[in-house]
């Protein structure tokens, strides 16, 4: 199944262009014992349900102290080097923009760890827009984040496709009124199936836009 006249492509960050799943563990658990400390920690599982929001919004949401987002920014910038990279959707991302598609990058990370994460791995060049967690006052599954792109890059919800892992990002296409398709090369998070298309391979992605 394609898409006919598509024209913008918003994608999410992490479980759709990287992996950080590693460096997100690692700074949920350690900010907790650093602020928290105790022994009562949420599970992972329960992190991760709010993923696509930024990471304040993500804490208050888990009844969490909002002091942790200072020490779980630090630990994830001092583990860039663990981020596992998705070549082939960064190929993707660069094949669309020699086509002519307009990109865009919309992520519940804040922007200072977006832009870090983007030159760490030379990849800062690829996104004509970045829209970040701390960029809007409501992230996804909010419409914002995709309208402010979708603004910036002069597209229309009909020629526009957001491309994301979780459920927020298929959540915040269906509020802005875009087709949204649900990666699933780093495995099936039991996301409710309520995308327009779906791709478990880059290739199978760029037959699927083009």
């Amino acid at each position: 199944m394609m898409m006919n006249g598509i024209e913008a492509v918003i994608f999410d960050l992490d479980g759709c262009l990287i992996d950080s799943s590693e460096v997100q563990k690692a700074a949920f658990f350690g900010s907790y014992k650093e602020v928290v400390g105790d022994d009562h920690c949420p599970s992972y599982e329960e992190y991760i349900k709010h993923t696509g929001d930024s990471v304040n919004g993500m804490l208050k949401k888990m009844g969490l102290p909002a002091a942790m987002a200072a020490s779980f920014r630090r630990i994830s910038s001092e583990s860039v080097d663990k981020i596992l990279v998705n070549w082939e959707a960064m190929k993707l991302v660069r094949k669309l923009k020699k086509y002519g598609y307009k990109t865009a990058l919309c992520t519940g990370k804040d922007h200072y760890r977006t832009v870090e994460i983007l030159k760490y791995f030379q990849c800062d060049d690829l996104f004509d827009v970045l829209i970040c967690g701390d960029d809007v006052p409501e992230p996804k599954p909010s419409a914002m984040p995709i309208l402010k792109a979708m603004e910036a890059l002069g597209a229309d919800p009909e020629n526009t496709v957001m491309i994301g892992d979780g459920y927020n990002d298929i959540k915040s296409a269906k509020n802005a009124g875009v087709k949204s398709i649900l990666t699933l090369w780093y495995g099936d998070a039991g996301v409710p199936k309520v995308a327009d298309y779906y791709s478990e391979t880059v290739e199978e992605m760029w037959a699927t836009i083009d």
